[in-house]
């Protein structure tokens, strides 16, 4: 009797520890208002085992009363390099996400040797979930390449201790210049088990010639010719692959070699009013993405890279021009700021410029962002069956977008966070 009394204690720990004990429990949420992709409809919703039911279970738990306010799916974050595990205590950066409703993040290109900090942390009950592709592929001396040896790397000498150009090689990008190099770097590469492949292209209209006369170095990244080779690559691994894009071409470019998302939307740079439209997007670019469903994340924020700032109000004009005419054409859209400390700012740039209506900006940012991090999971969406993760807001979003940052309560797969 003793043995066994001591072996349920046991099991009990372990399951408050996992947090597998508040999965399990069931709970009847009354009087709440569910949004279904196009309004908020009144009803009583369960969760049970961590999924959604519309059917009442045999059993219930625990009754909530969402006092008639208004529940969405949680947010999300498709473009940062803030969750790194470097800087900001790891929960400390964690927290600051989940006090903005935001579930689920992406980050195109971090560094496995900082981002292990911050794993064991994520990816449960308790906590944000999280996608990461590690070190990009890019050309030697090509964009993130540069941008690491020569400016990030002195300042994290204090953790690592000296180090010489090239230590963030293998960590914070792969150099790619040939078909040899890709075949010879790939088990490197994945060995640090990505969830997806990024890579990088930048100007490449300009590969191998003399690109355009300006006073700002213009960034570079793979030969667009061993893009095709490296899509094959991953999609034979089951890896989905993002694209690093900066100008028009790089855009058309990433697509016809088969990538499956633009980790950009070109219009974010302009170096010379003169050149504005390297940056300009066709209708015949929209219609390849959308034909191709490729999806397209924001990186409105992005434009505060622009060295020129009296160019701001050209760059903000393509940026506009750009999202109206992927609208026009239904490209897959996910939001994400690129380096904001949350998405809040890149919803805003979206927001401001009133081209999605309440209704639409909501979708994007609860349901199409969600699907893009997590493509095979059942999330984003409020019914039976999906992961039971939502958020309570106390009013009505599609009357007053920003009553989204009204939250009274989180909900993440049955498991009420604190």
């Amino acid at each position: 009797m003793l043995k066994k009394g001591i072996f349920t204690s046991l099991i009990l720990l372990l399951c408050i520890h996992s947090g597998l004990l508040a999965q399990s429990k069931t709970y009847k949420f009354t009087n709440g208002q569910w949004f279904n992709g196009k309004n908020f409809t009144k009803k009583t919703m369960y969760a049970v085992k961590g999924l959604f039911c519309e059917k009442s279970p045999a059993t219930i738990d625990s009754v909530v009363d969402l006092q008639n306010k208004f529940a969405v799916p949680p947010f999300s974050e498709a473009h940062t390099h803030h969750l790194e595990g470097v800087g900001m205590p790891s929960q400390q950066l964690i927290n600051s996400y989940l006090k903005d409703g935001v579930f689920y993040v992406k980050n195109p290109n971090n560094i496995n040797f900082f981002t292990k900090n911050i794993k064991p942390l994520i990816n449960k009950t308790t906590s944000l979930d999280a996608s990461f592709a590690n070190g990009g592929l890019t050309a030697s001396e090509g964009h993130p390449m540069t941008l690491f040896e020569d400016q990030i790397r002195p300042s994290i000498e204090p953790m690592t201790g000296k180090t010489n150009r090239g230590w963030f090689h293998g960590k914070a990008y792969f150099t790619i210049d040939s078909e040899a190099m890709l075949n010879e770097k790939w088990d490197s590469i994945m060995a640090g088990k990505p969830d997806f492949i990024k890579v990088y292209l930048a100007n490449s209209e300009d590969y191998g010639k003399e690109g355009p006369v300006s006073k700002y170095p213009l960034r570079k990244g793979l030969n667009p010719a061993l893009l095709p080779s490296i899509v094959l690559k991953a999609h034979k691994a089951g890896l989905k692959v993002a694209a690093h894009v900066e100008t028009a071409a790089d855009f058309r470019t990433a697509i016809s070699a088969g990538v499956d998302e633009l980790a950009h939307m070109p219009g974010f740079y302009l170096f010379d009013k003169e050149h504005s439209n390297r940056y300009i997007l066709t209708d015949a670019d929209a219609k390849l993405a959308s034909d191709k469903k490729v999806w397209v994340t924001t990186t409105l924020f992005s434009k505060t890279l622009v060295e020129d700032k009296t160019l701001l109000p050209l760059v903000v004009e393509n940026q506009k021009q750009n999202l109206e005419l992927l609208k026009k054409y239904k490209v897959k859209l996910a939001i994400g700021s690129d380096h904001a400390d949350s998405p809040l700012p890149e919803v805003k740039e979206l927001y401001d410029f009133k081209i999605f209506d309440n209704l639409a900006l909501l979708n994007m940012w609860c349901t199409a962002s969600a699907q893009n991090i997590f493509p095979g999971r059942k999330i984003g969406y409020l019914k039976d069956g999906y992961e039971a993760s939502f958020l309570l807001i106390d009013g009505n979003p599609l009357t007053d977008f920003w009553n989204v940052k009204k939250i009274s309560l989180m909900v993440k797969q049955g498991n009420i966070l604190k």
